[in-house]
């Protein structure tokens, strides 16, 4: 079915952010837009084994440690939860080195390419799970932090738009999703689990194709009755 989160909006207060996730903030951290794109810089929360908590920029793109390019021959900006512990672009990855991306609100559009904005009904910042990848050409090179979305199925309502959907992680869930010793083959299931999902919360309106940037374009458009047959 089409896209499948391609574009998100982030409009983000940093110091807040590191507040609220107890993390330390990095330099070098995205402006806001609300129209990223794949190979884009985000901003991602990770934990290291030290039990620290980083708000870091990343590359929405993620290239496994074992690549020999930083230029994948596919894409990897999306990894679906079910098969993310058995693909081996992924795998490393979805074993301990599990992230948050924030984000104020995500597109998805339907199959005749009418997009929606979809958002938490009283704005808060949604917790999108992701994982990341380090990688570097050479030893002595520097290091590049990557990152990918996780999707999952899309709950009834979001359906309506597209089949599948960010997996979204609820604060309830979040020290253990972000805890690197815990495997990735005990926390990915248990995150898709019924009600583990702040999915259920979000609302959706139509939007203007996306061009340029500007929180414009997450504005609610009126439908032609062309694409109310959706």
């Amino acid at each position: 079915m089409g896209f499948m989160c391609g574009r998100f909006a982030a409009d983000l207060d940093y110091s807040s952010l590191a507040q609220h996730y107890g993390a330390r903030q990095a330099p070098g951290l995205p402006k806001p837009s609300w129209n990223i794109s794949p190979g884009s810089v985000i901003t991602l929360v990770a934990q290291d084994r030290h039990g620290q908590r980083h708000l870091h920029p990343a590359r929405w793109n993620l290239v496994p440690s074992w690549s020999e390019s930083d230029q994948m021959a596919y894409p990897t900006h999306n990894a679906r939860v079910e098969s993310a512990l058995t693909k081996r672009t992924y795998a490393d990855s979805a074993r301990s080195q599990r992230a948050i991306i924030p984000a104020s609100g995500y597109y998805e559009w339907t199959p005749d390419h009418q997009p929606y904005y979809f958002q938490a009904p009283d704005g808060h910042t949604l917790n999108i799970a992701g994982l990341y990848s380090w990688w570097r050409a050479r030893p002595g090179q520097p290091w590049l932090l990557t990152a990918t979305i996780l999707t999952t199925q899309a709950t009834p309502e979001a359906a309506r738009v597209h089949d599948r959907m960010p997996l979204l992680i609820t604060d309830e869930n979040l020290d253990s999703w972000l805890d690197p010793g815990i495997e990735g083959s005990t926390i990915l299931p248990k995150a898709v689990e019924p009600g583990r999902q702040a999915s259920e919360e979000l609302t959706m309106h139509p939007v203007a194709p996306l061009k340029g940037d500007g929180p414009e374009l997450t504005e609610a458009m009126a439908l032609d009755q062309r694409v109310k047959k959706i």
